[in-house]
């Protein structure tokens, strides 16, 4: 069996409500009922869930209020004269009586199988109110027996612990999931070929792997609500097939040795190991007179040229790459320019940076934009049939780099995605920047002004300065052939 590194071998539990003989039925869990981890400090760091300490009272789970009311999001008001505690979030509100099983929610009476007790100066409610509670307005709370967890959960729901399974001569990798339809594959190589789901992680990764099987590692991050499962396939795999299945609560991937029978191909890929990075150009986007993205004040031209600067610093100061920049000022190029500045200084690899202006607030993540590789293949393929030399016309100069340029994105959107600035997306369609351009290039846009927390973040220096250090990571990474 192989160790699947980080190694988290973990005791599941099933996220169950309560028993409350006194209170209306509650309606049957499904059969694909998330699976929760019985101890969630061991949850690989920043893919856990807000959670709280249950404690049994003569058998009966319950939640202290002060943790009840961090999960809810709700302040307390304590009326000593009746002895009530009111938790309120917006215009909602719950009201707990010491040694009373009545409890008002908004204007709705609900009745628990145990009172409220009071233990060390504080309330302790029953966990069964968490079930109770109306859906339009409270956060959906879940209760892990086995954990003694109440957690809450996430808009998307939960990501359950994946397992890897061999059958009819498949490797099939499986994620528990309650989002099973928003399952998507946002990287097709076999190096780093990535998945991701909607909803926070309660599970854990497997710490062991089948030997026969072709899934090698697996690594987890978390990423803009939801999760992204990175695996390293073994290089026999010659197709994968993706298939989401809501009812059943499950996203499978399955890896097959052949690519026959409705597989679908990987990104082409180039050889492993070390590259060569003497010089990387990095291509601040707009400038002068076009701002590019605009926001409540903040300008693309401008973060983008700050972010450049910090990024050749970061390089820089780890030495070994020698980074030049298209613009170090406030001047608009054209895009011709920026291909020749490139060409001319020698470039090993190009980085043009920009920021999002994605439609909706809530658009997170980084997308990385490649030149497609089929096109190049194709193009010298025919040219082989034909019998002719290949004459590659300076427009499309960036095609015949496109498998280098795609494990760069891959290498860079990683990345960003451990640190935090995920999803990172790589997409294949040659960006107007790059076009004329003879090395390795991505355009990657980083973050979105449309959202306010993104905004701010890249505005702060603490945020530019992680965002650089991220990219430098990911270039570096690209460098060695991690």
């Amino acid at each position: 069996m192989r160790r699947v590194m980080p190694a988290v071998a973990l005791l599941l539990g099933a996220l169950v409500a309560p028993a409350a003989p006194a209170a209306p039925a509650a309606p049957a869990a499904p059969a694909h009922a998330m699976r929760a981890v019985a101890d969630s400090a061991r949850v690989p760091a920043g893919l856990g869930v807000p959670s709280a300490p249950v404690t049994r009272q003569e058998g009966v789970p319950m939640v202290g209020a002060n943790d009840l009311a961090r999960l809810l999001g709700a302040t307390r008001t304590w009326r000593a004269d009746v002895r009530k505690l009111v938790l309120r979030a917006g215009d909602h509100r719950i009201t707990l009586t010491a040694g009373n099983p009545f409890v008002l929610v908004d204007e709705r009476t609900l009745r628990l199988s145990r009172p409220v007790t009071t233990r060390s100066g504080e309330f302790q409610v029953p966990v069964e109110l968490a079930r109770m509670l109306p859906e339009d307005g409270w956060p959906r709370l879940a209760y892990d027996a086995d954990a003694r967890q109440l957690r809450v959960a996430p808009r998307d729901g939960f990501v359950g612990a994946p397992r890897v399974e061999l059958a009819a001569g498949l490797t099939t990798f499986v994620i528990p999931t309650e989002r099973a339809e928003a399952a998507a594959v946002v990287g097709r190589s076999r190096a780093r070929f990535r998945v991701r789901v909607a909803g926070a992680l309660i599970g854990a990764l497997p710490d062991s792997l089948p030997d026969p099987g072709l899934v090698r590692d697996i690594g987890v991050s978390a990423a803009g609500g939801g999760v992204t499962f990175e695996l390293a396939l073994d290089p026999a795999v010659a197709g994968y097939r993706l298939a989401r299945d809501p009812e059943a609560g499950r996203v499978t991937v399955s890896f097959s040795r052949a690519s026959e029978g409705g597989f679908e191909s990987f990104a082409a890929e180039g050889a492993p190991g070390p590259r060569v990075l003497r010089t990387l150009v990095l291509d601040p986007g707009h400038g002068g007179d076009d701002a590019g993205a605009t926001a409540e004040g903040a300008e693309e031209k401008t973060i983008a040229l700050d972010l450049a600067l910090r990024v050749a610093d970061e390089l820089q100061r780890r030495g070994g790459v020698r980074v030049q920049l298209t613009r170090r000022d406030d001047r608009g190029l054209a895009q011709e320019t920026r291909a020749e500045t490139a060409n001319r200084l020698q470039a090993d690899a190009v980085l043009s940076l920009h920021i999002g202006d994605y439609v909706t607030r809530d658009a997170t993540g980084c997308v990385a934009w490649v030149a497609p590789a089929d096109r190049a293949s194709s193009a010298e393929a025919a040219a082989r049939v034909a019998g002719l030399a290949s004459l590659t016309p300076w427009r499309d100069v960036a095609y015949q780099r496109a498998v280098e340029s795609r494990g760069l994105a891959e290498a860079v959107t990683t990345a960003l995605e451990r640190a935090g600035f995920g999803p990172g997306t790589v997409r294949e369609r040659l960006p107007l920047p790059l076009v004329g351009v003879t090395a390795p290039g991505a355009l990657l846009e980083c973050g979105s002004l449309a959202n306010p927390e993104e905004r701010a973040r890249l505005q702060s220096q603490s945020g530019l300065r992680d965002l650089a250090r991220a990219i430098a990571d990911g270039v570096l990474a690209w460098q060695k052939g991690d």
